[in-house]
């Protein structure tokens, strides 16, 4: 899968419309048909793409602005099913708007132009499994050899023998499978428990090798998604 999307919307042709034309571009569906449930998703779960329909009336509006101030939705592309005269109203533009009558070859089209937005947002929170040898490198007094346990644009985990401190800040040293380049990344430990695992967040990645570990990232979505949308992620700039 290439990204989670949410359906906001209580007809059943519609949802089975968009869920049909998504799962085509490889994203899984999460349906919810109200408003209040879908507000307390958008709180606590990440989604790559949010479509609601403006049919469902009351506070359905508000929704889309909330999205824009949500921890972790606040990238996610929007979609809302909406007439011409309910576009006049919005306060909040979506991304994309589907127009009613619903078509789901108009959808399919709208979704194949929001591929390449979908995915740059899915890369940003897209965990690799991977085991390789990382050094961490703490107050530039020793190198503390750690095994990789996956790897994201914004940091890693690891297994180690040794108990960091939270908030400690320390310097990471890597290379990525089938990639010459070793990377030289300053980090922060968020979290270590006591298990042999800890996280870290990277807190400055120089633009060159922010470009390589995006470009081996969407490598590694593109291996993982059907061919035929493949292709199509191929085509995005």
């Amino acid at each position: 899968m290439v990204g989670r999307a949410l359906i906001v919307a209580n007809d059943s042709t519609i949802v089975e419309g968009l869920s049909g034309a998504m799962q085509h571009f490889a994203i899984a569906v999460e349906v919810c048909r109200d408003v209040p449930t879908a507000a307390t998703l958008i709180h606590t779960r990440k989604f790559e793409s949010i479509i609601v329909d403006l049919a469902l009336g009351g506070q359905v509006e508000q929704l889309i602005e909330r999205i824009r101030f949500s921890p972790s939705n606040s990238n996610c592309v929007t979609f809302a099913l909406l007439d011409s005269a309910q576009g006049a109203k919005l306060k909040t533009q979506p991304n994309f708007v589907i127009p009613k009558p619903f078509d789901e070859k108009q959808v399919r089209s709208l979704l194949k132009a929001a591929l390449g937005l979908i995915i740059r947002d899915y890369r940003r929170y897209f965990r690799c499994p991977l085991t390789v040898p990382v050094l961490i490198d703490v107050d530039s007094k020793m190198q503390i050899p750690c095994q990789m346990m996956n790897i994201s644009e914004g940091g890693l985990a690891v297994t180690t023998t040794v108990n960091f401190d939270p908030g400690a800040r320390v310097k990471t040293e890597f290379t990525l499978p089938n990639d010459p380049n070793v990377f030289n990344i300053d980090a922060e430990i968020c979290w270590c428990d006591k298990r042999g695992r800890a996280g870290l967040h990277f807190r400055l990645v120089s633009p060159d090798q922010l470009v390589l570990l995006q470009d081996w990232l969407s490598q590694k979505i593109e291996e993982r998604i059907p061919e035929p949308v493949a292709r199509l992620f191929r085509k995005v700039p």
